[in-house]
């Protein structure tokens, strides 16, 4: 007798107790997972393919923008605007 497997890709480990926002179910932070942990450029891009067809477009945008957030972070903290709000703010506090 041998048993089956369950899928855990994308599994809703509460059970449909929760309600996640679309942009943060487990299918989209596990497949941003699957793509960020590829070994090389090649491997991304096949990745990036193959959960395009899998999920979807729509659902790849959520992926992408996840994967995308940690730089459009930097890049904000290097911009002139968030340096003046940063030292507005120290000034407010001290």
């Amino acid at each position: 007798m041998t048993l089956k497997k369950e899928k855990q890709f994308g599994r809703d480990w509460s059970d449909g107790k929760l309600n996640f926002p679309k942009h943060l179910t487990a299918k989209i932070i596990h497949s941003a997972l699957f793509i960020y942990n590829a070994d090389c450029n090649e491997e991304t891009i096949k990745r990036i393919d193959y959960l395009t067809k899998q999920i979807g477009t729509k659902d790849m945008t959520y992926v992408m923008s996840l994967l995308v957030l940690p730089t459009l972070m930097n890049d904000m903290r290097q911009s002139p605007a968030y340096k003046d709000f940063q030292s507005s703010r120290n000034k407010t506090i001290n």
